[in-house]
């Protein structure tokens, strides 16, 4: 008997502590399904449970938020009034989550009042015991649609400046590999799309392989890579043999932690410019022989006067320069004008050395040749006594010490026909 009532008292003790563990076991359970209720009640993302056929069971005040109705509303509604998808669609759906046994998707809710709302539903079949239902998470996707979408816009704006603009523009790496060309590159050059992208710029065909060009771009690449911007001109050879100036110039990309990413090389097209650089050159030549002609001109002027009679008065210091051009000039108007007479007036000529003194005899001997007398006049004592002490000669020379007197001596030989001695007029 002692025995039976020992087991009996060693089983009631056994049974209170299974009680005991049980009740503690419930308790914790309990916490856990109220942690995960809170859980679920505070979460960002809708929350919603569905019965097999559809009935909305439960759900979180996040997705009562994203539809718009109250929860107790929900209550009583089936997902379809929720998600107005074709019944057919919406029966695929249930048939793909109990087949896989969970689903990511994106669909539409429809909010209390009309509007569609984007969301990706994430949803997972769940068993317990003998029970079956859907447990659900919807996140709203129109503000990330929203952002895709102006990403999207802000993209297509992109390509169509990079591809649209009249410069010729690639992206490279870092190290000068070639990324991306815009069409207008690949129009002039014939290049797809796809060619050269990986090798160095300076391996690419349309530079023509011209001396130096490979050096000057792996410069403007190192250059670029460093940090700073980085610019040369080279020629590009395009389709049917055309070519371009290129002012190409190069700048880093940088990313947000100021790490280089990208070269962006742009390349300008100057070859109107250049070749208009070229015509202004050759005319700005142009305008500055004609104003030394014209400075030759005004400097040694030839002044016919009637009876074949040339004045060349002479102004300002005379250089071997000048003095050849005014020899040059003076000769060709002797011939052109057929003149018997040459009046040389030195009278602003404020210095007279042993050079211009044998110009002027080169002169006058020339000029005689040509059949013509040569009058110089002009000569201050100064001058005169500068002649005589470097032994010029001026034997043969009438000189006269002014313009005036020098025109009244031409004009009175003019009169009489008198001609120097022994000289003749040449060309009748």
């Amino acid at each position: 008997m002692a025995t039976d009532h020992d087991s009996i008292e060693r089983l009631r003790v056994e049974n209170a502590g299974l009680r005991k563990e049980i009740d503690r076991l419930h308790e914790q359970l309990g916490r856990r399904e109220e942690r995960t209720r809170l859980i679920l009640q505070a979460a960002v993302e809708g929350f919603h449970v569905l019965g097999m056929n559809g009935e909305i069971l439960d759900c979180n005040p996040s997705f009562a938020s994203i539809v718009g109705y109250d929860r107790s509303e929900l209550l009583t509604m089936h997902i379809g009034q929720i998600d107005p998808q074709p019944p057919h669609e919406a029966a695929a759906i249930m048939d793909e989550i109990r087949a896989k046994g969970a689903l990511r998707f994106i669909t539409r809710h429809l909010h209390k009042d009309g509007r569609l709302i984007d969301v990706e539903v994430s949803s997972h079949l769940v068993r317990s015991g003998d029970e079956q239902f859907f447990s659900a998470f919807s996140r709203p996707l129109t503000e990330q649609l929203r952002r895709e979408q102006a990403l999207r816009e802000s993209e297509q704006k992109f390509r169509a400046i990079f591809d649209e603009t009249s410069m010729f523009i690639s992206l490279l790496t870092p190290r000068g590999e070639l990324l991306e060309s815009n069409r207008t590159m690949a129009d002039f050059t014939g290049a797809r799309p796809e060619q050269g992208r990986g090798e160095p710029l300076w391996r690419a065909p349309f530079w023509g392989g011209a001396p130096g060009v490979e050096e000057r771009l792996k410069a403007c690449v190192e250059e670029a890579a460093s940090g700073a911007r980085a610019s040369c001109e080279l020629e590009i050879h395009g389709t049917g043999g055309r070519m371009a100036a290129l002012d190409l110039k190069m700048k880093p990309i940088v990313d947000a932690s100021g790490e280089i990413v990208l070269l962006i090389a742009e390349g300008y097209d100057v070859t109107e410019l250049r070749r208009a650089e070229v015509e202004r050159a050759a005319l700005q030549e142009q305008m500055i022989h004609a104003q030394e002609a014209t400075i030759r001109e005004l400097s040694t002027p030839l002044i016919p006067l009637d009876a074949g009679i040339l004045v060349m008065p002479l102004v300002g210091r005379l250089d071997r320069v000048r003095i050849e051009q005014l020899l040059e000039r003076l000769l060709h108007g002797v011939v052109a004008q057929r003149a018997a007479t040459v009046i040389l007036d030195v009278t602003g000529v404020p210095v007279v050395d042993a050079e211009i003194a044998d110009a002027l005899i080169r002169a006058t001997q020339a000029v005689n040749l040509l059949g013509a007398e040569v009058i110089l006049t002009g000569v201050g004592p100064e001058v005169a006594q500068t002649m005589v002490g470097i032994g010029i000669d001026l034997q043969g020379i009438a000189t006269l010490s002014s313009l005036q007197s020098g025109l009244h001596h031409a004009l009175g030989r003019s009169r009489r026909g008198s001609r120097p001695g022994g000289a003749r007029r040449r060309g009748g």
